[in-house]
């Protein structure tokens, strides 16, 4: 993969994780918050169905245990999307390449290991074994 298609699957991942949350039922408004006039309009984005993000998300959050400096590079930047990166890393006290370093190497690791959940996941339910 190039790193372009590295970064579109993981803004893909950021997008299907805030899109989790419309598959529970919504919250009931306390009594206040129905009183008062609603401002906008909200309409949910319809969340991606892809199980291979599903694996994703599953290689990170292993990932994140085990290389936490890396993991709230990577949150940072895809998933709660602060920039600049500088003014980030200076708040970690580390540097710009640095910062970029934690990102892509974890990227990497995330889609590395991404694949073998899934491999794992089809030899276990026996779909693999029954394809091949």
């Amino acid at each position: 993969m190039t790193d372009q298609e590295i970064n579109e699957r993981c803004l893909d991942w950021a997008h299907w994780c805030r899109t989790r949350k419309y598959f529970a039922p919504p919250v009931p408004a306390n009594i206040l918050a129905q009183l008062q006039p609603r401002r906008r309009v909200s309409q949910e984005p319809d969340g991606p169905m892809d199980p291979d993000t599903a694996f994703f998300n599953m290689a990170i959050s292993c990932l994140s245990d085990q290389r936490p400096e890396e993991a709230i590079c990577f949150s940072l930047y895809y998933y709660h999307g602060f920039r600049p990166v500088k003014a980030i890393a200076a708040a970690m006290g580390i540097s710009r390449r640095t910062f970029y370093y934690r990102l892509h190497g974890f990227s990497l690791r995330a889609l590395k290991l991404s694949g073998t959940i899934k491999r794992m996941h089809l030899e276990q339910s026996g779909i693999l074994a029954e394809a091949v």
